[in-house]
């Protein structure tokens, strides 16, 4: 069910004023904004988004880019997909869960509803605080387009599942955001997240990028039970490269303290640029086959420790 107004310009559906975009972009949502205006409540439209808090908005030209090659985003895409329709199967045995209602939130440019799409899923929406990556989403063919804050949920009771990977970090209130997330499933619904783990990964890309924090698996269980969800699979992922992440910890700190540096990245700053094509195709290769063990190994045989975690939950 929706909840709040909204209007529809090119095939995106507005439920909040357009966030602030760089010069270059920003010309491309003037007529957007000014539908709003005429068409939204006044209370909606003056209520501030999170944007400038979120993923930057420049970054998502990086992102788009880099899920095209880089190791981590292909066989992140690849292990979630492996993990969820896992649950899928079991939960749906006549469908495998390719029929349900799907909201991919904080979708970025969407990729990974992309895969999805690609294996037979049909009725999944991306929600996304940026424009920028809904432009994105919609090169990509998907046809339910909405641009959303998570704290300030335009539905209720509407969804199947939600998807959220690599959302939560992005949040001040993140307890706020499980809680929206929760209303806007039915009951006995599925909600698939994945966050970045261990505090003792952080490094100068958490705040580039306005990382809030990172998870353990208890830290993130133990939040999720508090706003009443009922843990399916929780485990790490990314273990294999650990020890990499932990040198660029090392050897990119970055004051997580220090406020004022979380706003202090130049554009140029945001690289996500795949390594070179031999490291990565092997790192992708050694990725790989850390997704074939983990998807093999009982859940209780789960590592202590990686670079990410999943955590997959009933409403």
């Amino acid at each position: 069910m929706q909840i709040k107004p909204s209007t529809t310009k090119d095939g995106i559906t507005y439920f909040i004023t357009p966030p602030p975009y760089l010069e270059s972009t920003q010309e491309n949502f003037t007529a957007s904004q000014t539908n709003l205006t005429d068409s939204l409540h006044t209370d909606s439209l003056n209520s501030t988004t999170n944007a400038e808090s979120h993923f930057p908005s420049e970054g998502l030209d990086m992102l788009y880019l880099a899920e095209q090659k880089h190791f981590w985003h292909i066989s992140r895409r690849e292990f979630l997909y492996k993990q969820v329709t896992k649950i899928f199967d079991k939960l749906y045995p006549q469908t495998q869960g390719k029929n349900l209602k799907i909201l991919d939130v904080g979708a970025g440019t969407g990729s990974v509803t992309r895969h999805f799409l690609s294996q037979g899923f049909s009725d999944i929406a991306v929600g996304e605080i940026h424009p920028q990556g809904l432009e994105y989403a919609k090169s990509y063919g998907v046809k339910e387009l909405y641009c959303m804050d998570l704290l300030d949920v335009p539905f209720q009771d509407e969804f199947d599942c939600i998807f959220a990977f690599d959302v939560l970090e992005h949040i001040d209130d993140d307890g706020c955001a499980l809680k929206n997330m929760r209303s806007m499933l039915k009951n006995k619904s599925i909600l698939a997240l994945s966050v970045p783990a261990h505090n003792w990964l952080w490094n100068a890309h958490d705040c580039l990028v306005h990382h809030k924090r990172r998870y353990t698996r208890c830290m993130l269980n133990k939040l999720m039970r508090e706003y009443g969800f009922e843990i399916v699979c929780s485990r790490y992922f990314f273990v294999s490269i650990t020890p990499l992440l932990l040198v660029r910890a090392l050897l990119a700190p970055y004051d997580k303290q220090n406020p004022k540096l979380h706003n202090s990245h130049k554009p140029n700053q945001l690289r996500d640029i795949p390594p070179p094509k031999l490291i990565n195709n092997i790192l992708l290769k050694i990725c790989r086959v850390e997704n074939k063990i983990l998807d093999l190994l009982p859940q209780r045989f789960s590592t202590a420790f990686g670079g990410s975690l999943l955590v997959i939950a009933m409403s």
